[in-house]
């Protein structure tokens, strides 16, 4: 068909050539007057086989990474690679070129580059679960469950020492994170309050057994600074078991990230520019970390795909408009073992034979004045729990 088209494109030339008019030919070829002289033009400007069809694919194609970009992102992976302790996936590139002032193509075209070159490896296996019963909380709407980590202390190259609170929306995978100069109860306060002002209220807010968000084992009952602030908001802080970490594996991987790809990963001349630094690493992290349990997306992507708008904490809410509510929950999930013994803030409660070796869930309800003991879901056992009014 094409070898035919073109001996009637060199026909309809020949004629006009030997001075037939142009109406004869194309209407006696069958062809538009708009195609002869296409082919006529095509004739006259001499072109090398001018009676051939010309490709119509684009000259240049948007999805093509040029050249430079594509061995920087080769030449960033090996860097990152012989870099001890570095993440080396596409989000670390992203945010290598991120530094530089580059702007970074999406992840999924740094993997193709990554793919192409043969530099992706396999991920090991990681932690295997004991298949025991756990009572974890499913977060399958936004703001539901937060996890609050304080990581520290660390230190600067200029000998200051610092921590960070971390905190992230399981739901969202969206992260507030802020620097503290000293591990106490107001710092921590503080940057909780910053945390719900960004992302909102949670329902519930998981934390580890530190110190500064359990509190002093010395006087049983009496709430930390941090539990009342939770009830203040109407928030239900959770605790999750001794000595688990991998219970909060979410912001735990975050702590990675946060500790790989930024804390070890520039140089900052003090604690105010760690400041600073920190919220530019945040703002990229949200808009910018692709992550699988999102369908590929990032957190402000999904977020705004939902249509979703958290409930803020009133901006102007401080410190001292902290008042006790007589109300609210705690939880406490922890390991029953051969004793039956469950730990709470300092006391112990003797369970039922049917409690050993599984996880059980206490819940203080507040109101009630009582404490809870869930076993799968199901209350097995009540206690009375008198607690003091704070002021």
């Amino acid at each position: 068909m094409r070898g035919d088209e073109e001996q009637l494109r060199i026909e309809a030339i020949k004629r006009y050539l030997t001075g037939e008019a142009p109406s004869s030919i194309y209407k006696d070829l069958n062809r538009s007057k708009v195609w002869f002289f296409k082919w006529l033009k095509r004739y006259q400007q001499s072109t090398h086989q001018w009676y051939k069809a010309l490709s119509r694919a684009p000259r240049s194609s948007p999805r093509v990474l040029d050249p430079y970009t594509e061995k920087l992102i080769i030449r960033i992976r090996k860097t990152l690679e012989a870099t001890k302790y570095a993440q080396i996936g596409a989000g670390a590139i992203s945010w290598e070129l991120t530094k530089l002032d580059i702007t970074p193509p999406p992840v999924w075209t740094i993997n193709r580059v990554l793919k192409r070159n043969h530099l992706i490896t396999k991920r090991i296996k990681g932690y295997q679960s004991k298949k025991k019963s756990y009572p974890s909380i499913k977060a399958d709407t936004p703001n539901r469950l937060h996890q609050t980590d304080l990581i520290g202390p660390r230190y600067l190259h200029t000998k200051e020492r610092f921590y960070s609170l971390n905190a992230m929306d399981i739901f969202r995978h969206k992260v507030k994170i802020k620097s503290l100069p000293f591990r106490n109860a107001s710092e921590v306060m503080d940057a909780l309050l910053g945390v719900w002002k960004t992302l909102g209220i949670p329902q519930y807010c998981q934390f580890d057994n530190q110190q500064v968000f359990s509190g002093s084992e010395r006087r049983p009952r009496w709430f930390s600074r941090i539990i009342r602030l939770c009830l203040c908001c109407g928030i239900e802080p959770v605790f999750i078991p001794f000595r688990e970490p991998w219970r909060m594996g979410t912001i735990e991987r975050f702590n990675d990230v946060w500790d790989k790809r930024f804390f070890r990963a520039q140089h900052f001349e003090g604690f105010h520019h760690l400041q600073e630094e920190e919220k530019r690493f945040e703002l990229f992290h949200n808009n910018n970390h692709c992550y699988s349990v999102l369908k590929g997306a990032t957190p402000q992507g999904f977020e705004a795909s939902l249509g979703f708008r958290a409930n803020l904490l009133d901006p102007e809410f401080s410190l001292k408009d902290i008042s006790y509510k007589q109300e609210g929950k705690v939880h406490l999930i922890r390991f029953i073992r051969s004793d039956r013994i469950l730990h709470i803030f300092g006391e112990d409660f003797l369970l039922n034979p049917g409690c050993q070796y599984e996880y059980a869930r206490a819940t203080i309800d507040v109101k009630e004045q009582c404490l809870k003991v869930f076993l799968f879901d199901e209350i097995v056992q009540e206690f009375e729990y008198a607690i003091p009014k704070h002021k």
